[in-house]
């Protein structure tokens, strides 16, 4: 057999010191909104404050992400060009090219950590 147990709720209120008190009935509130002033006191403010505000979308914001094609591959091409013309005149067919290719991956990617970052 199950027995049922009367749960008594208890309502707490904040008074004007900043103290939780229990009281003995519910209030009603309607939406309060508390904020910690410089002094780390709690006080109540009456506007709603947004955690994580919507930052305003334009052209200039989002171009920063429409060149990463260009942040990555322009600094291998530059490699392979400065290589492939240092090898002809030198005559050393692979060296340069391929040194200039590595430079040039080492800074795509620093491009790229510069962009997320």
């Amino acid at each position: 057999m199950v027995e049922t147990v009367k749960m008594k709720h208890s309502y707490f209120e904040i008074d004007k010191y900043g103290d939780l008190k229990k009281t003995s009935q519910a209030i009603k509130v309607k939406h309060s909104y508390f904020e910690i002033d410089k002094g780390g006191e709690l006080k109540e403010t009456s506007q709603d404050l947004k955690k994580n505000p919507e930052t305003k979308k334009n052209f200039f914001t989002d171009s920063v992400y429409m060149n990463i094609g260009y942040n990555l591959v322009t600094p291998i091409l530059l490699g392979v060009i400065i290589g492939l013309a240092l090898d002809s005149r030198f005559h050393s067919k692979p060296v340069f090219t391929v040194f200039f290719i590595f430079i040039g991956m080492v800074s795509s990617f620093y491009n790229l950590f510069r962009l997320i970052k």
